[in-house]
């Protein structure tokens, strides 16, 4: 079990799956500079004079995170970075769910669709954390292959794909309140 570890494919998989969520998160985000400030501050938790320097910032640091995980030798370093910016991304969602602020969009992708924060989302951003640390500590066990970069690039754009239908499919998933 511990070579499947540090199997190339799987690993460039996960790589390619997290600089693929992230670079066009940082896309959207550039492209709506402004309503992702209005998402920031919706958040409600950073001071209003700091939300819109993290609203500008944010997206240029998860565009260098998705372009890291691309190079072998900053790949462990952007996946720190990725595994960091996901914990303080479900922390903000978990925070406004704990206060009963539900009808906030998640920030993620904005402009390309709304998503309502919920704990689902808590969990996939937790889950991603998790994989982007198993990642900055992996050692691989051989150097990739071409087959291992054609599988991994394979299996990455099916977990976008999976990715995608999951946030679809948690936002049309009605809210249960208190008296479900």
């Amino acid at each position: 079990m511990q070579a499947v570890w540090g199997d190339p494919a799987l690993l460039w998989a996960l790589r390619l799956l997290l600089a693929g969520v992230f670079g066009a998160a940082a896309l959207s985000k550039l492209r709506s500079l402004d309503a992702f400030e209005g998402v920031v501050r919706n958040y409600r938790i950073l001071p209003e004079r700091m939300a819109g320097g993290f609203a500008r910032v944010l997206p240029v640091v998860e565009c260098g995170a998705a372009l890291g995980l691309l190079f072998e030798t900053s790949a462990a370093a952007a996946a720190l970075v990725v595994a960091a910016l996901l914990a303080l991304f479900a922390w903000a969602m978990a925070w406004n769910l704990v206060r009963g602020r539900r009808e906030i969009d998640c920030g993620c992708f904005i402009g390309a669709f709304k998503q309502r924060i919920g704990w689902p989302l808590v969990a996939r951003n937790l889950l991603l954390a998790l994989g982007a640390l198993w990642l900055a500590a992996a050692e691989p066990r051989r150097d990739a292959t071409e087959l291992d970069l054609f599988t991994a690039a394979a299996a990455a754009l099916s977990l976008l794909f999976a990715y995608f239908a999951f946030s679809e499919l948690v936002e049309r998933t009605p809210a249960r309140g208190p008296e479900s």
